[in-house]
């Protein structure tokens, strides 16, 4: 029988999507307010694309949230990909339900918590001190903060006893690359390319 932490038990109990809040989905405007205040009080930092500069030139260890294939088309140099989400796993009445709520809004390869973030890629046994992405503070354009993934995943760190240890990037990704700083891609090579560079040149 697989063995699962605490905090991977509770996403096993908690539905299709792998995590509630106060029994609210995580997307749902009062899962999203709950979530939010509870990273206010945790006192999560939100901090610039520049602080994140300064924290990686440190060795902060920055976590990347997204799915591999953004990570890989370009993310902040040095950050861990640990994606939050994966696809749905799994057949279970749960499970298909959930893929049913994905197909009737036009997506057909639905998402769930990764059972196994934090850990994930990222070296054994670290903590992550950046997550990228995410706006709590209210503006013009979101009154009540903006949830993104990297959110989602803080407050399901929290629940791990990070908090202390916790910084999201406001922005994102996006907010990186706007601001005219370098990034890193992923280029996959195929085995034809692989096979051309084995031989020796003449």
């Amino acid at each position: 029988m697989p063995r699962f932490t605490q905090a991977q038990q509770a996403r096993q109990r908690s539905g299709p999507s792998g995590l509630h809040v106060a029994g609210q989905s995580p997307t749902s405007p009062k899962g999203w307010q709950t979530m939010r205040l509870a990273l206010i009080q945790g006192n999560v930092k939100m901090v610039s694309p520049q602080e994140v500069q300064f924290a990686a030139d440190r060795g902060a260890l920055l976590v990347d949230v997204r799915p591999q294939a953004d990570y890989d088309a370009g993310h902040v140099p040095g950050a861990y990909n640990v994606p939050f989400y994966q696809p749905i796993t799994g057949w279970s009445p749960l499970k298909v339900a959930r893929r049913v709520g994905y197909a009737m809004f036009g997506v057909l390869k639905g998402t769930e918590v990764n059972p196994s973030f934090p850990q994930g890629d990222a070296s054994p046994g670290a903590r992550p001190e950046g997550l990228l992405g995410g706006v709590l503070e209210p503006d013009d354009n979101y009154r009540k903060g903006w949830q993104t993934r990297s959110l989602i995943a803080a407050y399901d760190l929290m629940q791990e006893g990070m908090s202390n240890s916790i910084t999201v990037m406001k922005g994102g990704y996006t907010e990186w690359v706007n601001g005219g700083r370098d990034f890193e891609v992923i280029e996959e090579v195929t085995e034809e390319e692989l096979v051309r560079e084995d031989v020796p040149q003449r």
